[in-house]
Order: C-alpha cells, then structure tokens, then sequence
C-alpha cells in the first residue's frame, strides 16, 4: 500500500473513535438532562413547600401578636 492509503485507513479509524465518543457524550447529555428534569420538579415542591411555610410563619406572627 502506499502511503495515502495507510493514511486514508488511519484518518478513517480516527473518524469512527470520535464518532464513538460524539455517541457517548450524547447519551451522558440526555442523563444529566434527565436529572436536571428531576431536580427542576423537586425545586417546584421545594418552592411550593416554602411558601406554604411563610404563610404559616405570617400566621403565626398574628395570632401571637
């Protein structure tokens, strides 16, 4: 073989490995964005819950007073 075609053979494995690691690095993407999904809605009940205790607290502030 000559020498364009190791280097054809080589720059083509190069291209398959970083197409490997482009398939990889999508599927962590789609992880982290799953649990980005799953802290978002514990953030709403989170928030929910807080407010919920403010109006407690204002409650309490009145009856007290």
């Amino acid at each position: 073989m000559t020498l364009e075609g190791y280097l054809l053979i080589f720059f083509g494995v190069i291209i398959l490995v970083l197409l490997f690691l482009i398939e990889l690095m999508q599927r962590r993407v789609e992880q982290l964005l799953d649990e980005v999904e799953g802290l978002r809605g514990r953030m709403n009940v989170t928030s929910t819950e807080i407010e919920a205790l403010t109006k407690n607290v204002e409650e309490f502030k009145k009856l007290k007073i």
